[in-house]
Parts: structure tokens; sequence; C-alpha cells
């Protein structure tokens, strides 16, 4: 029972018990006084008679009656009897009492007496007899009756008004205490929310302000380890100078691409970039301007690849920077490198007599499996050859022309042909990966598109970055929407299934109040979805992103972030968004019993997560000793090929 309710019942205990016994008080009071009457008043009478009895000859029996029926017929008394001294009655009226305004249950519970007095009548110095009168308490109990009604009315209704101005006062006084509750729920969900308006009760302004002030060095702290934690895991990934990936990191995430069992078949494009000579720049400018010069070419090349956002950029040695691109084709790799030569170019190095022949940019493409290494050093043998040759300069070279799929060698034009044509047509279909926890019980179920292509299924690696390109995403996250929630609709079970969303679709106005609209309407199915968005949302998005997160999940479906920790600052905005689940992307995951810098970003991760109540997940579980390692850093559940293989929906 809430405080509130304590205090406005005991207090309303109280005033009944002050209204009850002033009311019982004041009719007790009137009982007594009119108990009182009802004997003056048959002794006043008693009196009267007997003198005027006595006045009357001994044998005027008429006029004796007359004289008692005279007082009798007022109907005030219920007994009046005159006995001669020989015992005979010789006047007798009586009434019995009988009332039909009064309840007898009032009657039976006040209980008058009205007591018989007695009078003595004498001729002079001889008795002449004895005069019996008791009054009628009708009149009382009619005068008590109604002083009892309308005393309980007015006790009711001074009641009442007590007890509603009561309650409105303690909301009005408590009304702090609610906010302090709201506060702490916040606080532990990690939102340090602050009360601007404080109470004006000393006791309790003192106790808002105290909370005020633990909120505050709370999400000071909780700022400090967040941002500790993001330096720590910048240190271990990025290169210090550029701010992109360091050669480790670069290569682990290279690897865990090329590795993967479904992605790994489908190569992709590297492209290696090297500034000769930077020693002479060096010496002659000082270190400032050769590392400013670094700086640019990192910059340059990162914005260069935007349009691709899988792209993976990295410093692999000081003068050395590398781009892999998954699933990228010799034409889309010629385009990027082209791009990538004339951004770098421009700078003024290059352009001075100095620079004009220190940039070489060599890249490779591979559309079938390969590995890391032997990617890394093609490129490095035509970027040899490239440099040899006198001025800038730069190349593109397949290493192997054999691709896995013939629709790989489609040109754009058959490629957005086909795509629109099979999104008109819904020509979907979706697979799904269970998603375990660490005693290897069934979470959710993530669904997996394909697409039919020349008769044979299409993974989402092989059509998703055409779909980018394009700007497909929209309708084919509706399509792909579309078709699971028909599949929730027959299937009766609880299962969750969790869909993933384009960043470019969920920041599509017209897309989002779409799918606002739709979870509204079918909340069953929106109960049993669980939507997914990649990391690189987060900071699409930026400052709008709460909101957007607070009005899904305000529709009753979940929210999960996938591939996380990729970008940067994503872990600073974590607590402001309203997640059930984190997968930390699969290049964490891979050979983790090795890399003591994952490892701790992993920990560290785990215990932020559980702090906010989120589940925390692993993605690419591919071998036993990861997920066994995984258990020990506190991560909650996983997906992989360990643990399960797509199924067709």
């Amino acid at each position: 029972m809430t405080l509130l309710r304590e205090l406005a019942l005991y207090l309303t205990l109280l005033l009944f018990l002050l209204f009850s016994g002033s009311l019982v008080m004041n009719i007790n009071d009137a009982r007594s006084y009119l108990q009182d009457q009802l004997e003056s008043h048959a002794q006043d009478t008693a009196t009267s008679l007997g003198v005027a009895i006595a006045a009357t000859e001994p044998d005027n029996t008429a006029a004796i009656d007359s004289m008692v029926d005279a007082v009798f017929d007022r109907g005030y008394y219920r007994l009046i009897q005159f006995i001669d001294q020989n015992g005979n009655i010789i006047v007798s009226s009586q009434h019995e009492v009988q009332l039909d305004d009064v309840p007898l249950w009032f009657i039976n519970l006040i209980d008058l007496e009205a007591p018989r007095v007695v009078s003595e009548v004498n001729r002079g110095w001889l008795p002449a007899g004895t005069i019996y009168v008791a009054s009628h308490p009708g009149y009382a109990y009619r005068s008590l009756w109604n002083k009892t009604r309308n005393g309980v009315w007015l006790f009711g209704f001074g009641l009442l008004l007590a007890i509603l101005g009561l309650n409105i006062f303690l909301r009005i006084v408590l009304r702090p205490l609610k906010k302090l509750e709201k506060q702490a729920d916040a606080i532990c969900q990690r939102s340090f929310v602050q009360q601007e308006v404080l109470p004006k009760t000393k006791d309790l302004r003192l106790v808002v302000e105290a909370m005020n002030r633990m909120a505050g060095k709370l999400e000071e702290q909780f700022a400090e380890k967040l941002v500790l934690t993001e330096e720590l895991r910048k240190r271990s990934v990025k290169d210090a100078l550029t701010g992109i990936l360091n050669r480790r990191a670069f290569d682990d995430r290279v690897a865990n691409v090329l590795q993967d069992e479904e992605r790994g078949e489908f190569g992709g494009s590297l492209l290696m970039a090297q500034v000769s000579g930077l020693d002479s720049f060096n010496k002659k400018n000082g270190r400032n301007a050769a590392d400013l010069l670094l700086v640019d070419i990192a910059n340059r090349i990162r914005k260069t690849v935007e349009p691709w956002p899988e792209a993976i950029v990295g410093r692999r040695s000081g003068t050395v920077f590398c781009v892999f691109v998954h699933a990228c084709d010799l034409a889309q790799n010629r385009r990027i490198t082209e791009a990538c030569f004339r951004a770098v170019a421009s700078l003024p190095f290059f352009l001075s007599e100095e620079g004009n022949d220190r940039l070489h940019i060599a890249a490779v493409t591979h559309l079938g499996r390969t590995r890391a290494d032997e990617m890394l050093q093609q490129a490095d043998q035509l970027l040899r050859d490239l440099q040899h040759q006198a001025a800038s300069k730069w190349d593109v070279k397949q290493i192997d022309g054999n691709s896995p799929q013939p629709y790989n060698q489609w040109s754009e034009g058959n490629w957005q042909e086909s795509l629109k044509q099979v999104l008109k047509g819904q020509e979907v279909e979706l697979f799904y990966q269970t998603v375990y926890d660490m005693n290897q019980q069934p979470l959710f179920r993530e669904v997996f598109a394909r697409l039919r292509l020349l008769g044979e299924l299409a993974s989402a690696t092989a059509f998703l970055p055409i779909v980018e390109r394009f700007d497909l995403h929209v309708d084919f996250d509706k399509v792909v929407f579309e078709v699971l929630v028909l599949h929730l609709q027959k299937d009766d079970s609880d299962t969750r299934y969790c869909v993933n969303l384009s960043p470019r679709s969920l920041l599509d106005e017209a897309f989002y109040q779409w799918l606002l609209d739709t979870l509204k309407a079918l909340p069953e199915v929106t109960a049993r979805l669980i939507l997914e968005v990649p990391e690189r949302t987060v900071i699409m998005a930026g400052r709008e992103m709460p909101a957007l997160v607070k009005r899904l999940v305000q529709t009753g479906c979940r929210l999960s972030i996938d591939h996380f920790g990729i970008a940067s600052r994503s872990m600073t905005s974590l607590h402001e968004l309203e997640l059930d689940y984190i997968k930390i992307d699969g290049s964490f995951v891979r050979g983790i019993c090795n890399n003591q810098g994952n490892q701790f970003y992993i920990r560290t991760l785990a215990m932020l997560a559980k702090s906010r109540d989120i589940t925390l997940l692993a993605q690419d579980v591919e071998q036993k000793e990861d997920w066994q390692k995984l258990r020990e850093m506190g991560v909650e559940g996983g997906q992989g090929y360990y643990l399960g293989r797509p199924q067709r929906l």
C-alpha cells in the first residue's frame, strides 16, 4: 500500500471515529434530556390533577372523568389512572406506544423509559385516593429520530467533504514522492533525470534536492565510464592519428567477412593506397605537417567510400591505407578507386612538383571465396608495379574472374530491372536463424530474406548493396515486413521473430509512419516482433534516434541493434535508447579467446548492458571455444553456425 493510501486511510478512520463519537454523544445527551422531560411532565400533570380532584365532591365521578379526559386527550400521555382508597379504579385512560413514522429498530435501540409517577389525592386531612400518570414517549421518539437522522446526514456529508479534501491535500503535498519514484525508476534505467520544480514542504524539498544531487553524480560517473570504454575501444581498434581502423582491426574485419560461410562466397574488392617518399617531406616541413597530410588523406578516402556503408577503411602502416568493399565487382571497384585517387590527388601536396609522383593506388577484385592475406599480397604486388612508374597512378585488377553466381556479372541495368520485378511481385522467400541464450534455449528467430534470381536463391549479401545503390531499401523492407506479417498471422505460436530494417528506411518519414500505423493496427503480431537496425543507424539518426525508438517501442514491439562495436560514438548514446537487445559484431567474436582487447571491450559492454536491462548477444559464433568464452564474459546469448544454421521459414 502506498504512503498516500495509508495516510488517507488512517486519517479517514480518525475522522470517522471523531464524527461518530460526536454524533453518539449528542444523541445520548438528547436522550437523557428527553428522559428527564418525560418524568417532569408526568409529575407536573399528576400534581395538577391531584389538586383538581381533591376539590371535587367524593362521589362526583363524572367530573373527575371529565378532567382526566380533558388532560389525556392532548395526546401527551400514555396512562392516567385514579384509584380510590379501596383500590378501585375510578378513572383510567391509556394509549399503546405505536409510532408509524419512527422505525421499530430505532425504538428498540433507544428504549426511552416513560416512568409512571404517583401523586396522593387528599381532601383535607383525609386521603381520597392515588393518581398515576405516565407521559407518552412518542414526541420524544420523533424528536430524537429527526435529530439522529439529520445528524447522520450532516455527519456523512461532512465526512465525505473531509475525506475528499484530505485526499486532495495529501495528493498535492505528496506529489513530489511520486516524482521521486519515477526518478528512481529512471535512474535504474540509466536515465539520470532531475526534478526542476522543488516541493514547498521543507522535508520533501531536502529529499528531492538530495535525489537530484545523487542523479547528477551518477550521470557523471556513468558518462565517464562510457567515455573511458569508448576511448579504450578506439585505442584498440582505431589508428591514433587518423581515427580509421588500425592494421589489426582492419585485418580482423576483412577476415571476418571472407571467412564467413555465407558472405565469403561473394569475395570483394581491396584497395591499397600508399604515399611514397614521405620521409623527405617530414624532414623539410616537420612532423606536424606530415601528420596533417596523412589525416587529410584518411578523411578524403573515408568520405569517398561513404556511399558504400559496408566499406572497411583502415591504415595498415605509416603511409599505406586500405579499403575493402564486400561483394564489389570490377566495375564498382574501378569507380571507387578512381574516386579515391581524384579525392586524394587534389590535395595541395600532390599538386606540387614535390608530390606529383608520390601517390599510387592499387585495387584488386576477387568475387569467389578467398583469404584476406591473398588479396593483400596481390594488391601489394600491383602497388609495387605502379610505383616503378614515374607519375602518380592508379590501377584495378581482377585476380579471379570466376564468380560463384552468374548474376554477379550483371550490369546495373539488369540488376535494377530484376530487383524491381521481384519486389513488385513480392517474390521474397524468408529463412530464419535461431538466437539462443547461454543455456542454448531459443530466444527468438532472426529472419533473412532471399530472392530467386535466375532460378537460384540469392542471399542478402548478393543483392543488398544493389538495393542500397538504387534506393530500393524502402520497397525491399516493406515487402519483407509484409511477407513476415502474413506468416505471423497464420502462425498461432508465441515465437518471436526479428526482422532487419535498413537505416535509410527507418529514417524515411513515409516508411516510418507506415511502419507505425501497421504496428498499431496489429497489436497481437507486434507483440511478437523485434525490429533490428545496424549500429550505424544510431550515428545517422543522431539526436532523432531516441524519439524514433520510443515511438516504435510504445506500439509493443522490441528493438535490437546488430553489428554493435563497429561505429564510433554509439556507446555514449546507448543509455538514451530503449533497447531490448544488442548484438556484438562478429569481428569481435571470432577468435575471442586469443584477443585480450576484444575481451576487455565485451566484458565492459556486458556490464553496461546489464545495468540497462539490455540483453547482450553475440553474432557469428562459429567455434565452441568462442561460445564458452563469451559465457564467461557475461554475454547472454548468440547466433551463428555453431548454434544453428538458417532454415526456411
